[in-house]
């Protein structure tokens, strides 16, 4: 086993943790992943969360009063509990995020991790 592959060292096979998501550590302060997805949650969460009809985004868009950041809290919390889109990984979450356009976000996810 080389040094990358220790459990110290982060990994994007890492399960990430809420709050992870909601403080990720940017080059310019922290990035609120909620806040960067904003009403990009439908498309984001439709695939995240394996929503293909959008009924579950639609439950949460009624349940949040249609607040994005917390539509968005809702959408990784479901996921983080094995909801969606396998394995609950950084990876995965950096899939999704490309899929969905936010391309730039996926990036800053991905830098932080080799470096």
């Amino acid at each position: 086993e080389t040094a990358s592959t220790t459990c110290s060292s982060p990994s994007l096979d890492d399960k990430p943790t809420l709050p992870q998501i909601l403080s990720f550590p940017g080059s310019k302060g922290k990035i609120r992943l909620t806040q960067r997805i904003g009403s990009e949650y439908y498309y984001f969460g439709v695939f995240l969360l394996d929503d293909n009809l959008g009924t579950r985004i639609k439950v949460l868009e009624t349940r949040n009063l249609k607040d994005p950041d917390r539509i968005n809290c809702d959408i990784f919390t479901e996921w983080l509990q094995g909801s969606g889109a396998q394995p609950v990984t950084w990876r995965t979450l950096v899939t999704i995020l490309r899929k969905t356009g936010l391309v730039t976000l996926a990036d800053k996810i991905e830098a932080k991790f080799s470096s």
